[in-house]
């Protein structure tokens, strides 16, 4: 029964090894694009106020550096 039993281990493997290079990638690929979409979602940027922002500098701080 041994010899039985070692080639569904070696099929087992070689069936695991071919799944996971075929068929993981792409599924890797389309889970991480949908997590990537749900987390950049644009609903709380105000587009209208999306200017540069100025401050202004006190110099005394800058001389101190």
């Amino acid at each position: 029964m041994k010899p039985n039993t070692s080639f569904w281990w070696i099929v087992g493997g070689i069936g695991l090894t071919v799944v996971s290079f075929i068929a993981m990638p792409p599924l890797i690929q389309k889970i991480s694009n949908a997590i990537y979409k749900q987390g950049s979602k644009t609903d709380n940027i105000d587009f209208d106020n999306l200017g540069p922002e100025i401050v202004k500098r006190n110099i005394s701080e800058s001389t101190m550096r």
